[in-house]
């Protein structure tokens, strides 16, 4: 009885061994369309829009950061092969310079309000931005609710016309969230002690912008770029003298600068989500835009000590 009970669960490990091994049906061969997506929150709107009648894959896989990617030959196999590749647009991904063959592309920084750069931007830093645009704008929600309706209009286009009143009900249930998310930023963060937020890279000015607090930021819009010891003194002075309790870093940019500050200056050290691309912890964690957005409004209200 034993030895049988035994030759079972090997049969059934052999089984599930042989399943995780065995490469799944590649979207190519798929009957679906085939959406290749350059960003985390675009791929959030395509999954929540498209659901099981379009095979969306991110092109940049999670855990990398999108500013530094670089498409290997078997991306641009995969562009090739896709029915529509969308990406951010706006000098975030200066990589998509190579895919100007690439047919049914499209720039969603087109269909957004943009905060552009004032003139007293550090012009050398930021240069590798398109007409001095920011490009994290997909962190103020009025813009994605602009990305969900051009999203919605795509897929209608490239999917089976009788899906068209399905995507529609999917795009206005994932509107309708984005809604509630943007009236709990508005309430939360309407009655704070504070009104600055430090951060190491300047990722969140749509936010700042949206919800009426200032971004104080080691560096600009460029993650890699090195900020002078002038910079660090005065980002140090400004968290002493504003008493701010933390200060912020990025998942995919060090926090070696940023630590710095939090010792000269007693703060805390936090991580905030700008949302460009996620974790592999996070994607095992099936964390999405509204969920990561939440997290980021907790931590942004013990910052600027919300009521």
């Amino acid at each position: 009885m034993k030895k049988a009970l035994l030759l079972v669960l090997f049969l059934l490990g052999l089984v599930a061994f042989i399943a995780i091994q065995t490469p799944s049906k590649s979207s190519s061969e798929s009957n679906k369309p085939l959406i290749v997506v350059s960003t985390f929150a675009l791929y959030d709107v395509l999954i929540h829009l498209a659901r099981e009648h379009a095979d969306v894959v991110m092109l940049v896989p999670f855990g990398v950061d999108v500013h530094t990617y670089e498409p290997t030959p078997q991306d641009m196999a995969r562009l090739e092969n896709s029915d529509l590749f969308v990406y951010s647009g706006a000098g975030l991904e200066p990589w998509t310079a190579t895919f100007a063959h690439i047919p049914n592309k499209v720039d969603m920084s087109h269909y957004v309000d943009l905060l552009i750069f004032n003139e007293n931007d550090d012009h050398e830093e930021h240069a590798h931005h398109h007409k001095g645009a920011d490009p994290h704008y997909w962190l103020d929600i009025q813009n994605m609710i602009k990305v969900t309706d051009k999203l919605e209009v795509l897929l209608s286009d490239i999917l089976d016309p009788q899906l068209s009143d399905t995507i529609h009900l999917n795009a206005e249930s994932y509107r309708k969230g984005l809604s509630v998310l943007d009236q709990l930023f508005q309430k939360r963060l309407a009655n704070c002690a504070r009104d600055t937020i430090v951060v190491s890279h300047n990722a969140f000015g749509y936010l700042g912008k949206r919800y009426g607090f200032h971004i104080e930021a080691l560096t600009g819009l460029s993650p890699d770029a090195i900020p002078s010891a002038k910079a660090m003194a005065q980002i140090s002075d400004l968290v002493q003298a504003r008493n701010l309790n933390t200060v912020f870093y990025e998942s995919f940019v060090s926090d070696r600068l940023i630590r710095s500050i939090a010792k000269e200056t007693g703060a805390s050290v936090d991580v905030l989500q700008p949302l460009a691309n996620i974790t592999a912890e996070e994607a095992r964690e099936f964390q999405d835009y509204k969920l990561l957005m939440n997290i980021n409004l907790q931590k942004l209200r013990y910052a600027l000590a919300c009521k």
